[in-house]
């Protein structure tokens, strides 16, 4: 393949054959998943998506987030009594949007980074599976890219209107995940640090960041205290294995019952999320409720649909994840010191945003699969050190040209 800066169209075509697999390998995943639901919550947001479509609304008993169960009724309404059918467009949309990925990871270092980065996320085993599951991180990492591509517009072009966007995306992404919001200062402040103009302007852009996210988080939240009392129910799954009790949070509220125990025991708050940083980043999942046979007979007998046997081979499934991903977060490593020479504005981005996101969910609890949100990130990164490291030893010959319009005067890498 012609490694040139002038081949932007082969690229393309590149990219879409890539993407083109991941689709295929997606479809697959589903045939093989099939229409059983194997985890309590695809039971909670397919019973929310049908209650939605027969015009009943959120019910009091609901206290997830809204915007998983909105997106099924959305794109799955005429099938969502056919549980595959639902898997297969989701599959579908999750498979498409690599290419999103790609024009994120070219416009920030380049085409030839960006191919790289496409295969790993197109093709990686973790993804693949996870489209065809009824949880809300494969669409929501595309939120994700969609809110860093109107933060980069923003920042090296100096317009409001993208700034106003990236705000109204991370809303939207805090509807499918709430600790997204850890993100708003990052996202606000790296724009008002990137853009090269006034400071009026500068703060201009923060303001139309926050405003536009809070707008968007607004008739949830308020929702929320008048049902449950709260802007964050307590009843929210992944609260009840927190740093803080339950009983805590519905009589504080998060935040109040968080700053009570990082204040009355901050070593042993410090602990837990370092532990669950940790599990944030684990190489293979240690905390499936469905590995363990008692588990799964406890929730087949709370839901009859969820099944009895399991479904993947542990060990195999394990080994899979482990090469993979402990691959590509090695190289994703290397690549944050390639990325930080070609160029440090969009590597703090990206860095900040998954620092942020992943500390987010150390304060509560960590799981492999909420991981799958920063994965563009790590994917970019992975894709940059795969490039270094070709051009160090003598594969491809990097060269720093300028980038138009580039708010830091930063380089991005073009290679022959």
């Amino acid at each position: 393949m012609p490694m040139g800066p002038d081949e932007a169209p082969q690229y393309t075509r590149w990219a879409l054959g890539v993407v083109s697999l991941g689709i295929f390998a997606r479809l697959f995943s589903v045939v093989f998943i099939g229409s059983s639901l194997y985890f309590v919550d695809e039971g909670i947001y397919l019973d929310a998506a049908r209650q939605l479509i027969a015009g009943g609304g959120f019910q009091a008993a609901y206290a997830n987030f809204p915007g998983y169960p909105m997106l099924l009724a959305a794109i799955a309404g005429p099938w969502l009594d056919t549980v595959v059918m639902v898997r297969g467009v989701q599959a579908f949309l999750a498979g498409a949007g690599a290419f999103l990925v790609f024009v994120l990871a070219r416009r920030m270092f380049g085409s030839c980074v960006a191919i790289v980065v496409v295969a790993f996320y197109a093709l990686d085993p973790l993804l693949v599976v996870s489209a065809s599951l009824l949880y809300p991180e494969a669409t929501a990492a595309l939120l994700l890219c969609a809110m860093l591509l109107a933060a980069s517009f923003a920042a090296e072009r100096d317009r409001l209107g993208p700034s106003a966007g990236a705000g109204i995306v991370l809303g939207i992404l805090a509807q499918f995940r709430p600790v997204a919001l850890v993100l708003l200062p990052v996202i606000a402040l790296w724009i008002g640090w990137a853009v090269t103009t006034s400071w009026t302007r500068r703060v201009r852009h923060v303001a139309l960041v926050v405003t536009s996210c809070v707008a968007l988080i607004a008739p949830w939240t308020v929702r929320n205290l008048l049902v449950h009392g709260g802007a964050v129910p307590a009843a929210t799954r992944g609260l009840a294995d927190g740093t803080v009790p339950t009983g805590k949070i519905a009589q504080q509220g998060l935040g109040g019952a968080l700053v009570q125990r990082a204040t009355q025991d901050p070593w042993g708050f410090a602990s837990h999320v370092a532990h669950e940083f940790g599990h944030f980043w684990e190489l293979y999942p240690t905390r499936l409720a469905t590995d363990d046979p008692e588990n799964r007979a406890s929730l087949h007998q709370g839901d009859p649909r969820l099944p009895l046997t399991a479904t993947f081979n542990g060990s195999l499934r394990d080994w899979v994840s482990a090469i993979t991903f402990g691959s590509e977060l090695a190289l994703a490593l290397v690549g944050v010191a390639f990325a930080w020479r070609w160029r440090p504005a969009p590597t703090i981005l990206l860095l900040g945003v998954v620092l942020a996101y992943s500390f987010g969910f150390a304060l509560f609890v960590g799981k492999l699969r909420y991981r799958i949100v920063v994965l563009p990130c790590v994917a970019i990164f992975a894709g940059v050190g795969t490039v270094g490291l070709a051009s160090a030893a003598g594969v491809l010959r990097i060269s720093l040209a300028p980038r138009a319009r580039d708010p830091a005067r930063l380089h991005g890498p073009t290679s022959s």
